[in-house]
Formats: structure tokens, C-alpha cells, sequence
């Protein structure tokens, strides 16, 4: 039975791993704020939720001291792509010192392995491919890519001087039940939120940009097999492998909705590349890997969870 220590499982993220993960017989212990715990698994007997703060060193070292891991899974961070310098500098206890102050405490608690969520999305930014595997130049255009950049670097350090070893997994742009509506990012998510509204979906730029876009079931399924394998020290790419511009994807939504609200054109942002898809040869070559729900799918399983959901609240 694995022992994992998820830190900030409550999220969209999270909270779809810890059930894929607790179907697979492992036990969980979620660390993160408090209040935030899904109410759907507080009887599961392999599940315990541990309120905290990251930024706040004794809550980190309170959840260590509890009981032994055998992997951590670091999901925290406070920015989003669009966060600027303020909210990097503001927040630098969670985005870099705490990976510090984690390592410190895995040391302690006889840890050796953690698993760290960085970003396929942005951490390769403008190196001229648009196709991107592990082994690409690293050119982030945003302080969210390179607080996860620097977080990478760290973990690699830390495993050459010490007895950790590191997983690093670098998302696409995942979506499903889950994430929230109103958010800032998560393209199809908000998109379809805006149609529950009757809302005109809103498109940075001209709706050219191509994204590689993931269903979180696949998502969860790909941490899953990459910590059975038990494979350390290596980074992965996790996407479908294709892309989509924003236009094909709102074309999308306008047919699985079954209704189209508009769509208002706003200012190209500096720092969206025009093409970003991830190769995901390497963990599909390693673990067998691959995505099953195709995009089409996961929109229209997503559209009928939403509308279920609004007919229960109301």
C-alpha cells in the first residue's frame, strides 16, 4: 500500500487524483487549507485531510510529524499565468521558499520521492518549436513559468546532494468536472461557464492560438501509472499530443452546447505563443501511456456535468 502526502489535493487537480488514486487502493493524506476538503471523500478510510498553510513552516513540519510517506505529490502554487510581478514577489513563500521547507521535511520524515506538478502550458514559452519534448530549451515568458521552472531546478539539485529522488510531470491545459467556472484560466471550462450565463465568450487575440488541451481523467490516469512504475529522477510530458487553436475549440463548445452566445475578441496578450503542443512520446514509450478521451468527448461530458450541477443548485 503506498502512502502519498498530496499538498494542495482540494483543487481541480487534486481532487480528481485523490479519487483516481484512492480507487487504486493507495492511502492519501491531503494537506491544504482549511475548509477546502471535498466532502465526497471524509468517509473514505484510506483519506485523511490535514488543514494548513504551505507558507507557514510549523503547519508543514505538523503534517510531516504525523505518520510516515513514501511519496509527496506537490501541487501548490498561489500564481496563474497571468500573474505578474507583484503577486510572484508577494507570494514567493509558497511558489519557492516552501519547495525548500519541503525538502527539509521529506528528509526528516524518511521520504525519498515527491512528485512535482509543473507546467507543460508554459515553461517551454517562445524556443521557436511547436512541438515540445522533455528535452527542449525552456524559455518561460511568465513569472508562473518560471516560479516552476526554478521549482524544477531545485528538485534536480536536491536529489544530486541528497537521498531524494524527483518525478516532474509538465501538464497541458487540463479541463473537466471540477474546475471552477468563473475562473481566470481554464479556456473550455470558463467557455462553457459563459454559456450557462448567456455570455459572450471571451478570446484574447484573434483565436488563433493552438494549445494541446487534456481531460483531467487522463491526466489522473498518467500520475497514476508513472508512480506504479515507481520511475524517478526523469520529467514527462503530459498532453494529448495534438492542438487545437482557440477558434476550433469555441466552434466545439458552440456544437456540444447546442447554442452560441458570441464571442468578443479582446487584445492579444505579449506573452501567448502562437503554437504550443506536447510530444508525449516519452511516457507513453515508458509507461504505455496514453490519452482515451478525445476532446469532442471530455467537452460534452463536461457540458452535461455542468448542467446537472445547475439543475441540483437550483
Amino acid at each position: 500500500m503506498i502512502r502519498l502526502l498530496i499538498l494542495g489535493g482540494s483543487g481541480f487537480i487534486g481532487s480528481n487524483l485523490i479519487e483516481t488514486l484512492l480507487h487504486a487502493g493507495y492511502t492519501i493524506t491531503n494537506f491544504d487549507r482549511p475548509g477546502t476538503s471535498p466532502a465526497h471523500f471524509s468517509s473514505h478510510p484510506a483519506y485523511r485531510f490535514v488543514p494548513g498553510y504551505l507558507s507557514d513552516n510549523s503547519h508543514l513540519r505538523n503534517v510531516f510529524n504525523q505518520e510516515p510517506y513514501d511519496c509527496v505529490v506537490h501541487l501548490v502554487s498561489s500564481l496563474i499565468p497571468s500573474s505578474g510581478y507583484d503577486e510572484f514577489f508577494n507570494d514567493r513563500e509558497v511558489n519557492l521558499t516552501a519547495g525548500y521547507e519541503i525538502v527539509k521535511n521529506m528528509m526528516s520524515n524518511g521520504c525519498q520521492r515527491i512528485v512535482y506538478f509543473s507546467s507543460g502550458g508554459t515553461i517551454y514559452g517562445k524556443n521557436g518549436k511547436e512541438v515540445n519534448s522533455e528535452n527542449d530549451q525552456l524559455c518561460p515568458l511568465t513569472y508562473y513559468g518560471y516560479s516552476k521552472l526554478a521549482m524544477e531546478e531545485f528538485l534536480k539539485f536536491s536529489s544530486r546532494i541528497h537521498p531524494i529522488s524527483h518525478l516532474i510531470v509538465r501538464p497541458s491545459n487540463p479541463y473537466g468536472s471540477g474546475q471552477n467556472l468563473f475562473g481566470k484560466q481554464g479556456l473550455i471550462t470558463v467557455a462553457l461557464g459563459k454559456i450557462l450565463q448567456n455570455q459572450p465568450i471571451e478570446i484574447w487575440g484573434d483565436g488563433q492560438v493552438v494549445r494541446d488541451y487534456l481531460h483531467i481523467r487522463d491526466l489522473s490516469n498518467a500520475i497514476h501509472a508513472l508512480v506504479e512504475k515507481g520511475i524517478d529522477n526523469e520529467v514527462y510530458n503530459i498532453g494529448s499530443g495534438q492542438g487545437h487553436s482557440v477558434n476550433e475549440i469555441v466552434t466545439i463548445i458552440h456544437k456540444v452546447a447546442g447554442c452560441n452566445t458570441g464571442v468578443e475578441y479582446k487584445p492579444a496578450r505579449p506573452v501567448d505563443i502562437p503554437v504550443n503542443i506536447l510530444s508525449i512520446d516519452k511516457i507513453t514509450n515508458h509507461t504505455g501511456w496514453k490519452p482515451e478521451v478525445n476532446l469532442e468527448e471530455g467537452i460534452a461530458m463536461l457540458w452535461k456535468a455542468m448542467q446537472l450541477n445547475e439543475k441540483r443548485i437550483k
